[in-house]
């Protein structure tokens, strides 16, 4: 009874919470708890792991993520558990980050921004994953809803702490993205009429302790801020760029347009989605300003496009992971735009159009993300399958720590194995044995080279035994161990 009239009193946190529920639930039985770690994943877990030894941590990265899985991880070292831990945490954020709007807006919006944002296959698939872009995406989120709550006088100094939390937690995932979160929100203080007392401090100083960690690693790894920035800059391949097209290929499911990986052509039914994302933008912008709310849509609007500029204008790649942000933030725009033909439509003989154009639109759009989804997890637990049972058929060759494990997907059976990994992209054309495998002998290590596929993939392999790993799938794959 109780529960009931808590529903009646406020029914959209009851849809909200719903919403997260569900989201949670669609990543263990769409994903489920057996994915295998990913490249990146590893470089974050291992940090704080105690039974391995760290995989290189490279000048872009922040620890963020790491400080969010290190409770499982430092515990045991269980995918499993970890993939469980993170897909009720990210459930759970999804709900906290989305409910500060409940009080900018009491109604349909959140909870309908929330389903928009928590049905993409990439929401998804990387809610259990130990990836920052979706806790930047869930922080940005919670940021310009308090935000909005503190320009407008609702929230006290409770509200302005969580707007500094907030985006310290986003500096410290991604610190870059911090900085293209508060330039839209610095630039909405000129709005007339709003508070601005303490709103630039809270931006500043919450930028300020979320990048004070990435600082003091520049002074103590890579030779100073500015040393660091320039090694990032190199690793991420930016400047000036123009990848839209790139992130248009990525829309169906490769994770990373990056040679050498190939992502194939744009898919004509993402291209659409994506084209009709604008459209519906400005729909909900308009309907916003007749109901004299523009900006409960326009500053989640403008911090989405900031959101999306450096990934699209200053990196030379795309991965369809980066936009989490800025679909987190346009969501609110198209719902407002959603909500609005729904309610043009119960006037005149519009009313059943309206609303089966929205259902419609909202069918195509889960069953695009369903089969998009399932194309994209299904090979990949294949393939990290894969790496688990590589590691253990070299465990059962001998192969015991120190230890480095060079080739395809090294990093991934590295960690499982205990050794140190080194993934290569483009296999080395040199006879001679490349510089990790050369440092690592003469630290001492047993090296041992992992590749798939029956041809040798080097010519300094040709000299080195060949020896199958058996059971591991898919393709066949060769362990090279020096004579």
């Amino acid at each position: 009874m109780r529960a009931r009239a808590w529903v009646r009193a406020d029914p959209w946190r009851a849809l909200l919470l719903l919403v997260a529920a569900g989201y949670g639930i669609a990543q263990l039985v769409a994903v489920g708890p057996g994915m295998g770690l990913g490249w990146d994943e590893v470089v974050y877990v291992s940090q704080v792991d105690p039974r391995v030894n760290a995989t290189e941590f490279i000048a872009p990265r922040a620890r963020g993520i790491t400080l969010v899985v290190a409770p499982v991880v430092l515990v045991t070292s269980s995918t499993e558990a970890l993939r469980v831990y993170l897909g009720v945490l990210s459930a759970l954020a999804l709900y906290a980050s989305f409910a500060t709007w409940l009080r900018v807006r009491p109604g349909a919006v959140a909870p309908l921004a929330a389903l928009l944002f928590a049905s993409l296959w990439l929401a998804v698939f990387y809610g259990g994953g130990a990836m920052p872009n979706l806790w930047v995406a869930l922080g940005s989120v919670a940021a310009t809803g308090l935000f909005l709550r503190r320009v407008r006088g609702d929230g006290g100094r409770g509200c302005l702490a969580g707007l500094a939390l907030c985006v310290a937690g986003v500096a410290l995932m991604r610190p870059p993205d911090s900085l293209w979160l508060v330039l839209p929100l610095g630039l909405a203080l000129a709005w007339p009429g709003w508070r601005r007392g303490r709103v630039a401090v809270a931006l500043v100083a919450g930028c300020a302790a979320g990048w004070a960690e990435w600082i003091a690693e520049a002074y103590a790894r890579f030779g100073g801020l500015a040393a660091r920035w320039e090694a990032a800059g190199a690793a991420n391949e930016t400047g000036l760029h123009f990848s839209l097209a790139e992130h248009a290929r990525a829309l169906n499911g490769p994770l990373l347009c990056r040679p050498p990986a190939h992502c194939g052509p744009a898919v004509t039914p993402w291209v659409l989605w994506w084209s009709a994302v604008p459209l519906l933008v400005l729909l909900g912008l308009y309907a916003a300003r007749r109901r004299g709310r523009l900006p409960e849509a326009l500053v989640p609007a403008l911090a989405g496009v900031s959101a999306a500029v450096p990934y699209v204008f200053l990196v030379g790649y795309a991965a369809p992971r980066f936009l989490l942000p800025a679909y987190a933030l346009l969501a609110f725009p198209v719902a407002h735009g959603a909500l609005a033909l729904l309610e043009g439509a119960r006037r005149g003989p519009a009313r059943r159009a309206g609303a089966c154009l929205v259902a419609a639109g909202l069918l195509a759009h889960l069953t695009l993300q369903g089969v998009t989804l399932d194309k994209v997890v299904s090979p990949r637990l294949a393939r990290r399958e894969a790496d688990v049972r590589a590691a253990r058929a070299l465990q059962a060759l001998g192969l015991r720590g120190p230890c480095l494990v060079y080739g395809q997907n090294a990093v991934q059976v590295a960690y499982r194995a205990g050794c140190v990994g080194h993934t290569v992209l483009n296999w080395p054309r040199q006879s001679e044995d490349p510089a990790a495998v050369r440092d690592a002998a003469a630290r001492g290590e047993r090296v041992v080279a992992v590749a798939r596929g029956r041809a040798v993939p080097a010519p300094f392999l040709l000299a080195w035994e060949r020896r199958p790993l058996e059971g591991v799938r898919p393709g066949r794959w060769y362990a090279y161990l020096p004579r």
